[in-house]
């Protein structure tokens, strides 16, 4: 069955990619949350994997603002009580409207359904918010759309913050998220160059489908074993030692706290971009850079 197994309570849904669960999102999650305890309904949220941006070609593989453990998580963490992930694919990009909305209320026994004013499913994108509304009669529920959030004069999107993102744009990103950019990762050795220049780091690789950042040195909280540490974090090639074939990696020296973490996962919280990767001519260069950039992330972080 499309929507899992058929819920023993009637719910209030909300549905939508959802990718970033920003501020929009959750206004619109808020709304449903809030309603499903008013009326003891069960609280669902019907999210697509991969993204329907994706399956299109719209955003590449790697350019997730969220992974789906991660959706869940921030979901969770919000109250929803029911998380479905519809596995998107050409076929249920294909159903119409009617087929969309039958099989979600033999599952799901759906009483108000909450959207935003942008979305859409179906062939053809027919499933807009007023087809979907007109529908809900013969299928004994009503729609609530949400008007877009605005913020800085525009309107907050999975698409503006992904930009921001990809920019580097760290703080202005997280400010329409509500919450800081972060992934986790196990802790994997490195090649200790580091630890030869006399600052020893955490090392991780960026997960599958996550959105890369711009290569650079950024300003992190690394939480490992429920510690937060502030940290500077290097995302890039490492081109000084002409590392560029080895590919991207994430190193991150902590200033507040050492210990041996190998095997453990850190989760990083980025904060603010310092400065691009850059090739200096030497190691010493290089470790002259480094103090700057701890004594930058120590005014920023701590």
């Amino acid at each position: 069955m499309l929507f899992g197994p058929e819920s023993s309570k009637h719910t209030a849904a909300a549905i939508g990619a959802f990718d970033g669960l920003h501020l929009g999102h959750r206004h619109i999650l808020s709304e449903m949350i809030q309603y499903a305890r008013k009326e003891n309904l069960e609280a669902a949220a019907i999210l697509f994997d991969p993204l329907p941006a994706q399956f299109f070609g719209r955003i590449k593989p790697n350019e997730r603002i969220l992974l789906r453990q991660e959706q869940e998580e921030l979901l969770n963490a919000l109250g929803v009580d029911r998380i479905i992930f519809l596995p998107f694919s050409r076929e249920i990009a294909d159903l119409s409207p009617e087929e969309f909305l039958c099989s979600m209320q033999k599952a799901l026994h759906c009483e108000k359904l909450f959207m935003g004013e942008d979305f859409s499913l179906g062939k053809n994108r027919a499933g807009d918010p007023q087809t979907l509304s007109d529908l809900g009669k013969d299928y004994h529920f009503s729609v609530n759309v949400i008007e877009k959030d605005v913020m800085d004069g525009d309107v907050i999107s999975s698409s503006r913050i992904r930009s921001l993102l990809l920019s580097g744009l760290i703080p202005e990103a997280n400010r329409l998220l509500g919450y800081s950019f972060f992934f986790s990762s196990m802790i994997i050795h490195g090649e200790e160059r580091g630890r030869k220049l006399g600052f020893p780091t955490l090392n991780v690789k960026i997960p599958e489908g996550k959105l890369n950042l711009p290569n650079g040195v950024y300003a992190v909280y690394n939480t490992v074993d429920n510690i937060r540490y502030a940290s500077v974090t290097n995302i890039g090639v490492r081109p000084t030692f002409g590392l560029e074939d080895k590919g991207v990696f994430v190193e991150s020296y902590l200033l507040n706290g050492s210990g041996y973490f190998y095997g453990k996962t850190t989760r990083l919280e980025f904060i603010e971009k310092l400065r691009p990767e850059i090739h200096f001519g030497s190691g010493e260069e290089l470790r002259e850079q480094i103090s700057k950039d701890i004594e930058r992330a120590r005014q920023i972080l701590l």
